[in-house]
């Protein structure tokens, strides 16, 4: 499976244990642990050590020779939502819900004062002709729904919000 790895202005797709390219230059990966490798990137060299797993948004921490970086790794579905416009992140930065990308809402599954558990469907949103289910990020209580079905959202959109 590919994944991108982000940090500063570079990245960089690993496509398995030994080379990687994006944008037609090819990083070569060596492992010297399980959370830590050599990186060759354009003539350069990194050392780089996982110091927190990337978490359900994608972002992890990392030492990049040396130096401490907030980096995102995204695995290919994470890509091709960003392509689309799309963003995990987004999703999951709060316990609020907010649109992760354009579309219509067309039925919405929760009513405010709800008690929700991780993982529970919240309302459908149509975006790009494909149904998106969109799911509640934590356990939690429903304080405000400010969309209805058939309604239009834009990215970014709150969609579901919840007590603090």
């Amino acid at each position: 499976m590919a994944r991108e790895i982000q940090w500063d202005d570079r990245r960089v797709q690993r496509e398995s244990s030994s080379v990687d390219v994006l944008s037609g230059s090819a990083a070569i990966w060596t492992a010297l642990s399980p959370r830590s490798w050599n990186v060759l990137h354009e003539g350069r060299r990194f050392k780089v050590e996982c110091e927190k797993v990337p978490g359900e948004d994608g972002w992890a921490t990392f030492r990049i020779n040396g130096v401490r970086k907030e980096v995102r790794v995204m695995d290919e579905r994470a890509q091709l939502l960003e392509r689309m416009g799309m963003s995990v992140r987004a999703v999951v930065a709060s316990g609020d819900i907010k649109a992760p990308m354009p579309g219509k809402v067309l039925q919405v599954l929760v009513n405010a004062g709800d008690k929700v558990e991780e993982g529970q469907a919240l309302l459908v949103l149509e975006a790009m002709k494909m149904e998106n289910v969109i799911k509640s990020t934590s356990e939690g209580t429903v304080s405000d729904i400010p969309v209805s079905p058939g309604q239009a959202v834009e990215k970014g959109c709150l969609l579901v919000a919840f007590e603090a």
